[in-house]
């Protein structure tokens, strides 16, 4: 009996790692109207592809224009309020910096949140 249990317990770890590894990241188009900066790396004004992976409460976010990787950074979701009516930026203009703070998704309650570097020093 306890070779069962064990057995059907395995298979049900086995499923919920591999329903995991099937994810897809998302992706949004995103227009930053001035030059920002996310974990450390300058990002012209542009258009680019926002692709992001999420897990729990945590987010991997990948700047893309065309096929060129411009910047990565590591994020925490959040869940806002309200939906949110579009895509939008949040910066940081401490410091006389543009530092990328948020990304809210349009038609989504959900965002990503970024620690700033101003705000990792002051810690």
């Amino acid at each position: 009996m306890t070779r069962v249990v064990a057995r059907l317990g395995v298979l049900a770890l086995a499923l919920m790692v591999s329903v995991g590894a099937f994810a897809k990241p998302k992706s949004e188009n995103l227009t930053l109207y001035h030059d920002a900066t996310l974990n450390g790396v300058n990002i012209p004004a542009g258009e680019y592809v926002v692709k992001y992976d999420i897990q729990g409460s945590n987010a991997q976010v990948t700047f893309m224009q065309g096929r060129k990787q411009v910047a990565t950074a590591s994020g925490q979701v959040k869940t806002l309020n309200r939906k949110s009516d579009s895509s939008q930026v949040v910066l940081d203009t401490s410091n006389n910096m543009r530092a990328i703070n948020e990304i809210d998704f349009g038609g989504k309650d959900t965002a990503i949140s970024f620690e700033s570097s101003a705000t990792a020093a002051g810690k």
